[in-house]
């Protein structure tokens, strides 16, 4: 028996469905813990670009569970779609999908809050609008609608019935007029039903799977900066995505983790709105946004695209208690001849390698860099360690040495194959 979890370091979109893909080929249950629709994970299987959602990656291998845990707020609308989607690809489903019965269900009520909200803020925070905030502040005031209750139709109809003209009454539409919500409610109880089989008690089903020797591998979404405990608040997601949030969003306690595998992109991206201290503004992050096709699984928004911030990446590896890091996206720095690390901040004629320090006032820093050679030379397709360039070796040797945490993974492309381990 082993727990094996896997966590983004940086803004998001660090690879970690690939690393999960990888690794849940040994496991027996893939779970996830915290958010929502507003995440993607992008797998690439024999030329085919497989988009998840809310769906843990280890669907992708024919013998593993997957669980969507409580701390998830589930939409059964896009849940409906992806499923849909993954029968399209030839990947079978049935009986393999657990929905937790006290995981949280984003509406059609919520979707239009987040819209309104988003579109009327003075400070833009750059949500994609999915839901996600409102139906985790329904979850904290008690009364939010959960798993269980969508096996109950007519009880879930009188409970979203008086949560719209909530939002009515209280002008959490702002000017969006009701009837535009009505619109939406057919297809949502459509689906809420047809996913209602899939809710089941996931603690009790994890429990029975560990007392028979079986592997769990725990799959984050996000990422650590978007933690709204420890990221760059008010810019971050509305759940605990860092380690911290698996005990309360499965029920799996810290102490029982094995493996807790940290996933950091071998440059820095952030999507929406936000402090971003690496970030490029000319054509090397042009370059950066091209080469790595960086652009969100979810909103297809370009993804602003930095050096490598090694200050925000030690926060991160201590915040996490990572034991290892698995770096993506080496390949695409193949051709540059120069590269970039930010080893400390700069501000108020002070430098400072502590994040935290200056978490609050990240507009004000000025990134500390370390200039070293690129190695111009292809590294996709390497098997081996001990076959990367020297400098791409030295180069991963000194982010090892800034997170103080081996790097035991390189991805070197996008395929499944291409992935080097020690």
């Amino acid at each position: 028996m082993s727990i094996i979890s896997i966590t983004g370091g940086q803004w998001g979109d660090e690879g970690k469905g690939k690393i999960v893909d990888h690794l849940s080929a040994n496991v027996d249950i893939v779970a996830r813990y915290q958010g929502g629709a507003n995440a993607g994970h992008t797998v690439y299987i024999k030329n085919r670009k497989i988009i998840l959602h809310q769906v843990p990656s280890g669907i992708l291998r024919a013998d593993c569970h997957c669980i969507l845990g409580n701390g998830m707020v589930i939409d059964p609308v896009s849940l409906v779609a992806e499923i849909d989607m993954l029968k399209q690809n030839g990947i079978q489903t049935k009986g393999r999908i657990h929905i937790a019965n006290t995981a949280h269900i984003v509406t059609p009520v919520h979707r239009a809050i987040d819209r309104a909200s988003e579109k009327n803020k003075a400070q833009k925070i750059g949500t994609t609008s999915r839901g996600i905030g409102p139906t985790y502040v329904d979850k904290f005031n008690r009364r939010g609608i959960r798993g269980h209750n969508l096996a109950e139709p007519n009880k879930l109809q009188d409970m979203l019935k008086r949560r719209l003209q909530d939002a009515v009454t209280h002008g959490e539409l702002f000017d969006l007029p009701a009837d535009a919500v009505e619109q939406e409610l057919s297809q949502f109880f459509e689906c809420a039903l047809a996913i209602s089989p899939l809710v089941t008690d996931t603690f009790k089903f994890m429990q029975e799977k560990l007392e028979t020797g079986a592997n769990i591998l725990i799959e984050g979404a996000q990422g650590t900066l978007l933690d709204i405990d420890h990221g760059t608040y008010p810019f971050v997601t509305s759940s605990n995505c860092s380690v911290g949030g698996i005990a309360n969003g499965l029920g799996v306690p810290i102490t029982t983790i094995d493996r807790r595998i940290g996933i950091f992109k071998a440059y820095t991206t952030r999507v929406g709105e936000g402090p971003f201290p690496t970030e490029l503004f000319d054509g090397t992050g042009r370059l950066l946004q091209e080469t790595g096709c960086e652009f969100g699984a979810t909103t297809g928004r370009p993804r602003r695209c930095g050096w490598f911030d090694g200050t925000l990446a030690r926060y991160s590896a201590k915040i996490n208690g990572f034991t290892e890091i698995a770096l993506t996206k080496l390949d695409v720095l193949d051709d540059f001849e120069e590269l970039k690390i930010c080893t400390a901040y700069k501000v108020d004629g002070q430098h400072t390698k502590h994040f935290s320090e200056v978490l609050h006032k990240l507009e004000e820093v000025t990134p500390v860099y370390e200039s070293v050679p690129g190695w111009c030379e292809p590294t996709t397709y390497i098997e081996h360690f001990d076959e990367l360039p020297a400098r791409a070796e030295r180069f991963i040797r000194i982010l090892s040495d800034l997170m103080e945490t081996p790097i035991k993974f390189v991805s070197t492309g996008p395929e499944r194959e291409q992935l080097i381990s020690r």
